[in-house]
């Protein structure tokens, strides 16, 4: 097998895996606690920034060690003018990478009707 045939079929693994592909951006995001699988209660708002995205779901650093299986309310902004994603996710993993900082991957689950976008600023 050669070289592209092997990158092909390792891309094509991960799009099954992910449902699709990821993309290494680094954007803002604001998220917070919506439901928690510990009962926990968290309101206010956390900033952060994201390390990879896609159509399915995104991985950002965070200082709030959540719960796999606790759902975010996530807010994804690229400028003042642009709305990525505003919604929830799933927890689907946590790492700890160190201290108090952790990689939070999150399963987009639900959108949000977006307040602004580019269309309404051209």
């Amino acid at each position: 097998m050669t070289r592209s045939a092997k990158k092909i079929k390792k891309v094509k693994k991960l799009i099954e895996r992910r449902g699709a592909l990821r993309a290494e951006r680094v954007v803002a995001i604001r998220h917070r606690l919506h439901q928690s699988v510990l009962k926990r209660t968290e309101e206010s708002w956390s900033l952060s920034s994201t390390h990879n995205m896609s159509l399915t779901g995104l991985l950002f650093s965070s200082e709030i060690p959540y719960a796999v299986g606790d759902i975010l309310e996530v807010s994804v902004t690229l400028s003042v003018i642009v709305d990525i994603f505003q919604g929830f996710g799933e927890v689907t993993r946590v790492d700890e990478k160190s201290g108090r900082c952790y990689e939070i991957a999150v399963r987009f689950v639900q959108l949000k009707t977006p307040t602004r976008n580019a269309a309404s600023h051209m």
